[in-house]
């Protein structure tokens, strides 16, 4: 018969080889005693760790033997007092994830002796903020523009949607202004791309700065912008804006010691005057804008539907 050995004997007399297994990992590695005290509650000591988790913990040997109060503020001892407890309350496995500095998955197993007592709590944690940043890097590109940091086609389309649904239920009106920029090619051809890149930034900071705070300033792609205005009541509301952000727009554009001439038309399309669907808005708004550019340029034009 094979003598069965609980962890406490396996530490005892293999301890250096079982850390020497976690040496090399990338992963952090913790086993931790379970106590209890006079009152019920569970204490946890360090009883062995690998190079990762002591370089990412800020620990050393020293902690062997100490409890989490004993090493870290009272905050982050408390935190990790209940994860463990939960871990042995648990009875088996939980998974847990710490969000900071630094993002850790972690696996908590609770270890159990031949007589069925949750003896140490064994810890795997994984790094993986990089994993996490990249993957918030991924979601933000997904929805917004990467030149200027506006919200994208995708974004806007979520947004207006989100703003029809709001006005439905209020009895308010939404305002799609759709604008471009009047000869914008012959910025890039003038002065080069970079240049042009740069106007398409300080223009997306101008038009931002000339709505209100819940109002939506997208950009579509090239020189295509759209700003979506909620909580309106009158066509009052909407020309007043439209009217700011031309001024803003015809303010000099001083760009590496070059002064840039530059205007801009607005095509306007109400919601539920002229569209009931955001596609529609859009379209309208869009249309409008063609009727601004060909009645003159650097002015706003509402869609007619007649």
């Amino acid at each position: 018969m094979v003598k069965k050995f609980d962890i406490t004997t396996l530490i005892s007399q293999h301890g250096d080889i079982l850390t020497s297994l976690f040496d090399h990992m990338s992963d952090m590695f913790f086993l931790m005693a379970v106590e209890q005290d006079a009152d019920g509650e569970y204490l946890f000591r360090y009883v062995l760790m690998n190079p990762s988790a002591m370089h990412v913990a800020l620990l050393s040997e020293e902690a062997y033997g100490k409890t989490f109060d004993d090493v870290y503020p009272h905050e982050k001892a408390s935190l990790l007092q209940h994860m463990y407890t939960q871990a042995v309350k648990s009875g088996s496995p939980i998974h847990f994830t710490a969000n900071g500095d630094i993002i850790g998955e972690s696996i908590l197993s609770p270890v159990y002796d031949s007589n069925g007592v949750c003896t140490h709590v064994f810890s795997i944690t994984r790094d993986v903020t990089e994993r996490t940043n990249l993957e918030s890097q991924l979601a933000y590109m997904a929805y917004h523009d990467v030149l200027t940091g506006l919200p994208n086609r995708r974004l806007l389309s979520e947004k207006l949607q989100q703003a029809l649904r709001a006005a439905q239920s209020k009895e308010e009106m939404v305002a799609a202004l759709y604008l471009d920029c009047d000869r914008f090619k012959e910025i890039n051809d003038t002065w080069g791309h970079d240049t042009g890149d740069l106007f398409l930034q300080m223009l997306a900071t101008r038009l931002k700065s000339s709505v209100r705070d819940g109002d939506i300033v997208a950009r579509l792609g090239g020189d295509e912008f759209v700003i979506v205005l909620t909580g309106i009541h009158s066509e009052r509301q909407v020309e007043k804006i439209a009217n700011r952000i031309l001024l803003a727009t015809q303010e000099p554009w001083m760009i590496e010691d070059r002064i840039i001439p530059f205007s801009t038309s607005i095509g306007i399309a109400l919601y539920p005057a002229s569209a009931s669907e955001a596609e529609q808005l859009l379209s309208n708004a869009d249309k409008a804008l063609y009727q601004a550019k060909k009645t003159g340029r650097n002015r706003f034009f509402f869609f007619d539907p007649i």
